[in-house]
């Protein structure tokens, strides 16, 4: 394989390097999927945010929702709009274990989140 060296201009062009995902929701139907998108740079600096108070220290109700939350940064539609809202956080978390888990570790490994980054970030 050959080696070729990005240019900034090449790296930050508006080429879309967004990964995406159809994770499949076979419980809604044959073929039903959920789009999650991978964050931005920006959108998981703004995630991780909602973590922390100002000492820098977790935020107890927050972390507890850490997979909700998760899935209302990362499931979109196929244009990109987001398919959940912080409105929609109790209502994700009512919803069967097993489905949750299988978006949220779509959402983690598209957003890179290893086991060490989600310890640091719900303080756990």
């Amino acid at each position: 394989m050959s080696r070729v060296v990005l240019s900034k201009a090449a790296f930050l062009s508006t080429a879309n390097d967004r990964k995406r995902e159809d994770v499949p929701m076979p419980e809604f139907g044959e073929g039903a999927v959920i789009p999650v998108w991978a964050m931005t740079a920006r959108e998981r600096t703004a995630f991780e945010r909602q973590f922390a108070n100002a000492n820098g220290k977790t935020v107890d109700a927050r972390v507890q929702e850490f997979r909700e939350r998760l899935l209302v940064a990362c499931c979109r539609d196929d244009d990109g709009n987001p398919m959940f809202t912080v409105d929609d956080v109790q209502a994700l978390g009512g919803k069967d274990a097993a489905v949750i888990e299988r978006l949220v570790n779509a959402a983690q490994r598209l957003s890179g989140f290893t086991q060490q980054d989600i310890e640091q970030t719900v303080g756990n």
